[in-house]
C-alpha cells in the first residue's frame, strides 16, 4: 500500500481535505495530513502575472520533505500558479512530489455561482491526477481516466476521479470504482 502525505500550503476547508482523504483511501492509499500550514515564500510570486511560480513551489516542497518516509507527498493550496511556457497549471509533479493549485477549480474564478460539490470533485480529480504522476504514471489517452490531461476546467469535469484499468495495473492497485 502506498503511503501519501497531504501538505497544506494555505488554509483549506477541513471538509475539502476530508473528501480528498476519503477518496484516496477508497482507492487503496494510506493517507496522512500534515496539520500545520507550510506557507509559501512571497519570492515565489510573480507580481507581473499575479500568479505563483509552480516550479519554485515544487522545488520548495521537494527540498523540505525529501526525507519524509512517504511514497508520495502532495502539497495543496488555494492559489493560482503557472509553469514556464504555460498560462496556468492545476498542478505540477515530479517523482514523489506533487502540487495542486485550487483557485482555478472554483466556479467563482470564472465569475460563476459557487458550487462546493463541483469544486470538491475537481479537487479530488486533480489531487489523484498529481498523485498518479508522483508514482510514475504519465498522461493516459483514456478520456475517462483521471490521468487524462486537462487543459481546462471543462476537461477536468469530463473525466472521472478514478484510474482506468490500465493505470491501476501500472500502480498495482486493485480498487475499482
Amino acid at each position: 500500500m502506498y503511503k501519501v502525505l497531504i501538505v497544506k500550503l494555505t488554509n483549506i476547508d477541513k471538509n475539502v481535505i476530508n473528501e480528498i482523504v476519503n477518496h484516496l483511501s477508497n482507492l487503496g492509499f494510506h493517507v496522512d495530513v500534515l496539520g500545520e500550514i507550510n506557507h509559501i515564500n512571497i519570492t515565489y510570486f510573480d507580481w507581473e502575472r499575479s500568479q505563483f511560480k509552480a516550479e519554485k513551489i515544487l522545488e520548495f516542497i521537494s527540498n523540505k520533505f525529501k526525507n519524509f518516509p512517504y511514497d508520495s507527498i502532495i502539497a495543496i493550496g488555494e492559489i493560482d500558479a503557472y509553469a514556464n511556457g504555460l498560462n496556468f497549471v492545476f498542478g505540477l509533479s515530479t517523482k514523489k512530489f506533487g502540487t495542486v493549485y485550487l483557485s482555478r477549480l472554483k466556479n467563482e474564478f470564472y465569475r460563476k455561482e459557487c458550487d462546493i460539490q463541483l469544486f470538491i470533485n475537481r479537487a479530488k480529480k486533480e489531487v489523484t491526477h498529481e498523485l498518479g504522476h508522483t508514482l510514475g504514471l504519465s498522461h493516459c489517452s483514456n478520456p475517462n481516466c483521471v490521468m487524462n490531461f486537462s487543459n481546462s476546467v471543462q476537461d477536468v469535469d469530463k473525466k472521472s476521479a478514478y484510474f482506468c484499468e490500465e493505470c491501476r495495473l501500472k500502480l498495482n492497485i486493485n480498487n475499482k470504482r
